[in-house]
């Protein structure tokens, strides 16, 4: 298999996805807990003003470490001109050759984009409706992302009518105590930020403390994974060729 399909099986399995938003806490201790938790892969958005200078960084120090960018732009000349702004802006060409593993983003991605960048990379675009998730899904995107505040969207677009077709991250409020209604729901990963899992803590938090939470957040999915995915709960002894027959929705592999 590829080394696209061998970031898309840790992500999935792995289940949760840490976000890196724009916080005061540490980036590289950040990193580093998560690590320490056992994550094979994170989610550093453009949001957080070190983007680009802790992106390189990531890949240089944690080769091994599957690196999803956050809120990606597929648009360069918007990307140049919010620039002026947002100093820390990338665009997902200079992401690709920095060779990070996906993109995930707040838009929608065009069809030319998608079909560009997913035969190499996981693409997560975000979908405001079952059919713009449809046809993200059909033109190779790899999870179509929606928010945890629209779960009724996320079971109708896990309705049998729709032929159980779409894989879905859904991020937004996902508390260890909401993980498992997001799951119900037919949410197969789920992503939180460390302004929701770090609340309230003190910027100075020791490394150990964080990486207690992210083990947290680790338990509470796999926990509702086991009660409702109990078919992708425990894959790990799954050849790649079973473990994707056991997926419950559309993959591209």
């Amino acid at each position: 298999m590829s080394l696209l399909f061998e970031a898309y099986r840790a992500v999935h399995e792995q289940g949760f996805l840490p976000i890196f938003v724009d916080d005061e806490f540490d980036s590289k201790m950040l990193v580093e807990a998560c690590v320490a938790a056992g994550m094979k892969g994170i989610e550093y958005t453009l949001r957080r003003r070190d983007a680009d200078k802790m992106i390189p960084w990531i890949r240089e120090t944690y080769p091994d470490l599957y690196l999803l960018v956050g809120s990606t732009i597929d648009n360069e000349k918007i990307v140049a001109k919010q620039k002026r702004k947002y100093p820390q802006l990338l665009t997902v060409a200079e992401l690709d050759a920095m060779g990070v593993d996906g993109f995930v983003s707040m838009l929608g991605w065009n069809r030319e984009s998608i079909e560009k960048y997913a035969p190499s990379r996981i693409v997560m675009p975000f979908a405001r409706t079952r059919n713009e998730a449809f046809y993200q899904i059909g033109w190779g995107a790899h999870f179509a992302k929606m928010f945890g505040s629209e779960l009724d969207m996320v079971k109708q677009s896990r309705l049998s009518a729709a032929f159980d077709y779409c894989p879905i991250l859904v991020t937004g409020g996902m508390t260890p105590q909401r993980i498992p209604e997001a799951m119900e729901a037919g949410a197969v990963l789920i992503a939180t930020g460390f302004d929701l899992t770090l609340k309230g803590e003190d910027t100075n938090i020791p490394a150990e403390k964080v990486t207690e939470v992210m083990k947290t957040y680790l338990a509470a999915t796999k926990a509702a994974r086991e009660k409702h995915w109990p078919e992708i709960a425990s894959t790990e002894h799954l050849s790649d060729r079973q473990w994707l027959d056991a997926l419950p929705h559309y993959h591209p592999f």
